[in-house]
């Protein structure tokens, strides 16, 4: 949960973004004023307009985030009756039973209730399976709104949560937010969408750094907050605890628009409620995972924007105050980026084909106030967008969406069958996603080509303008490089191969095999899992294609199943073999549903918190204090299993992280606290390998069904070449991943 108050340079970042705002207003008055074409008025006015529309944004986003706020989490209100209301179309039952699971570990007292919009057998079976209500209706209307107000009817609970069928909670999701509601005027308390599958088409991930940036990460992590300041704040459909008198008297979600969130929160606004935004990962999800469900979702919202603008527009409806208006108008009115980066991209093949110009010249003064004029105002975006914004990253996803954002306009003019609500397909698809690349590379194909145009008119004495075809084959060549940088990596994201994604973890396995009539027991570490596999690292043999017994050592209980070895890779270092197997795991004596919580509850939110997602802006890395940063031992990467023995004196497992001629860091079962003793012996071949140590530093995960410490530990009186062994061994793995 970020602190905005504690940020460096808030002050100066504003005094910035003032500055710029300036400079933007007098460079616009310059264009209209001073270089106009007017023998090219639309050419002109187009391009104009096109600029305007990105100072608009600009300035809304400013006003969005000037001041964002962090809450504090409220003391929890007892007593008080929920229902957690999940709607389903099509989700694969694979998907809705881990969101019912974690909903059923809710700490706080409530029903959970299904509701089936596909009226399955097989969703009904696993409901009565699970203890949930399950909830059908015969007829479909008004798509996931419908299907919401259907499950109202069937609640009489003071308040509402609602997840999406692929959004799993933690266990005190409610209990963090309900205490929010001790002001009677809250009617939903709203926590961030996480996403747990950062290998997605809107995540860019650096394993190195430790580092993801998600397409979304700006809206959650710091619009949302600045608008909670203005309460304007949004319902986004997920993630939210609502008071069921505040939909009551808006007559429950709104219908007329397939983002049916932004229009129930617009007339819960309307009525004088407030709303509250709780700036901390309460329940983690499955974002799009390629590029087809990402643009089935983009086109979808971007329709219901034009749907809401059409129908609710918060400039003109009455009930808001005017920071509401502004901050509803800055949601709404984004789909018409489509039009505006449509403009942007063709101008330069325009001029470089043609010859005609959007102003009356192009020449050195136009540079000296244009380019002033951008370079500041991308200086206070990325300042004001306090390490989340990635100015790049977006404009290669604005590239990706152009043309899904004009086809959501024009889906506006089709019959009501065709624009109905789609959700958004999870999983391995079927679809061919080329088309969707197409408009960026016509994007790519026209700019070259022009500029290959202008230079060969250049070169043949037809044309003098090499100014002119200097500064628009740059414009050309960087909207070609957005182009070719979105293809690529759609490329990328055309299939998912994999049908769930692997969390890495550090969970110490007993697996068992046959050698001839032999029973082999040995220790592992599974550096990754699903709940049906794995990856196992062992410093031994693992037999490939041979089938195992696993015991998997969760915190406080394990699991016992099989599996079956689907691939095995091995490196040698010294005498020692280190063999990392891919495991599917073919049945866990009913105990699935364990692995589920466990890896929904525990090792997603690990997973996460060991990356940043924001980085340092200018202002912020200037104004920090500099430290001399004394030189650390190189920490090398390992997944080693070993056998603690605590304070307590009995054993226990656990697994090495990482290793440096230092000291190590260990996850551990046991309950370790800074200064304990440890002796920890890792687990290689046929002998255990001695590495006793200090505890000083350990970090607890809050888990209260699975509760785990990763220790930070440095030697004492460790053999040295013990150390280098196991030093050796790291090294040698690191070709295993």
């Amino acid at each position: 949960m970020e602190d905005f108050k504690n940020l460096k340079g808030e002050g100066l970042r504003r005094v910035v973004a003032v500055v710029s705002i300036i400079v933007t207003l007098y460079y616009l008055y310059w264009r209209v004023t001073e270089t106009f074409n007017e023998s090219a008025l639309f050419f002109s006015w187009a391009l104009f307009v096109a600029e305007c529309f990105g100072t608009l944004t600009t300035f809304l986003f400013f006003f969005a985030v000037w001041r964002p706020i962090s809450r504090a989490v409220p003391e929890s209100l007892a007593g008080r009756t929920v229902d957690v209301l999940v709607p389903t179309k099509n989700e694969p039952v694979s998907i809705l039973r881990k969101t019912l699971l974690a909903c059923n570990d809710l700490k706080y007292p409530h029903r959970t209730l299904l509701l089936d919009d596909g009226n399955r057998s097989e969703v009904k079976a696993l409901c009565e399976e699970l203890g949930c209500v399950y909830l059908a209706r015969e007829s479909h209307e008004h798509a996931k709104a419908g299907n919401i107000n259907f499950g109202l009817r069937h609640s009489t609970a003071e308040f509402i949560a609602i997840f999406d069928a692929d959004h799993a909670p933690l266990p005190h999701f409610i209990d963090r937010l309900i205490g929010y509601f001790k002001d009677e005027k809250v009617a939903f308390a709203q926590a961030p969408q996480e996403f747990y599958n950062i290998d997605s088409f809107q995540h860019r991930a650096d394993h190195e750094k430790k580092y993801v940036w998600t397409e979304q990460g700006l809206f959650y992590n710091l619009i949302q907050p600045g608008r909670d300041r203005w309460n304007a704040a949004y319902f986004v459909g997920s993630c939210t605890l609502m008071r069921r008198a505040a939909l009551d008297d808006v007559g429950g979600f709104a219908t007329s628009s397939i983002t049916e969130d932004m229009l129930t929160s617009i007339r819960i606004h309307q009525k004088g409620w407030s709303s509250v935004y709780h700036n901390e990962g309460l329940a983690y999800g499955l974002a799009a995972e390629t590029i087809n469900p990402f643009h089935i979702q983009r086109k979808r919202w971007g329709l219901g924007g034009w749907q809401v603008f059409f129908k609710a527009n918060p400039l003109f409806v009455r009930g808001l105050s005017f920071p509401q208006r502004l901050c509803y108008l800055g949601s709404l009115i984004y789909p018409i980026e489509g039009f505006q980066k449509f403009v942007f991209y063709i101008t330069p093949p325009i001029v470089l084909f043609t010859g005609i110009l959007p102003m009356n010249a192009l020449d050195i003064t136009y540079l000296l106030h244009f380019i002033p004029y951008y370079a500041l105002s991308l200086f206070a975006f990325n300042e004001m967008g306090r390490g989340y914004a990635g100015y790049l990253l977006l404009e290669q996803f604005s590239m990706g969406k152009f043309f899904t954002y004009l086809e959501s306009f024009f889906s506006l003019f089709l019959p009501r069958r065709a624009r109905q609500f789609k959700v958004t397909p999870k999983g391995r698809g079927t679809s061919t996603p080329y088309p969707l690349v197409v408009p960026q590379a016509l994007v790519f194909a026209g700019s070259v080509v022009a500029i290959v145009w202008a230079l060969f008119q250049l070169l043949l004495g037809l044309r003098g303008d090499e100014f002119i075809i200097a500064v628009n084959s740059l414009w050309a060549l960087f909207n070609s490089g957005l182009a070719v940088a979105i293809i690529l990596y759609a490329r990328t994201k055309f299939y998912q191969r994999r049908t769930d994604f692997r969390i890495q973890d550090a969970v110490p396995v007993f697996f068992t095999y046959r050698d001839g009539g032999k029973a082999v027991r040995q220790l592992a570490a599974a550096d990754d899992a699903t709940e049906t596999g794995m990856s196992l690292v062992a410093a031994g043999p693992i037999p490939e294609g041979g089938d195992l017994e696993l015991e998997i050592m969760l915190p406080r209980k394990t699991l016992a199943g099989t599996g079956h070895v689907m691939h095995v890779k091995t490196v040698n270092a010294g005498a020692d073999v280190i063999a990392r197997a891919g495991v599917a795991v073919t049945g866990q004596s009913g105990e699935v549903d364990v692995m589920s919580r466990y890896l929904h509850e525990s090792a997603v939110s690990k997973f996460l918190a060991e990356y940043t997602t924001r980085y340092l802006t200018y202002i912020e890395s200037r104004m920090g204090p500099r430290l001399e940063r004394k030189a650390r031992a190189r920490r090398i990467r390992a997944y080693l299993p070993a056998v603690t023995r605590g304070k307590s004196g009995v054993d226990s497992y656990g697994v090495i992280r990482n290793i440096s001629q230092s000291g190590y860091l260990l996850a551990a079962r046991e309950n370790l606290a800074e200064g304990d003793r440890v002796a920890v012996e890792v687990v290689v071949g046929d002998r255990n390998v001695r590495l006793p140590g200090i505890v000083v530093r350990v970090v607890r995960h809050p888990s209260e069904d699975f509760p785990e410490c990763v220790a930070g530990v440095v030697f004492d009186r460790t053999d040295v070449g013990d150390v280098n062994r196991i030093l050796a061994i790291a090294d040698a793995m690191a070709a295993l991943w």
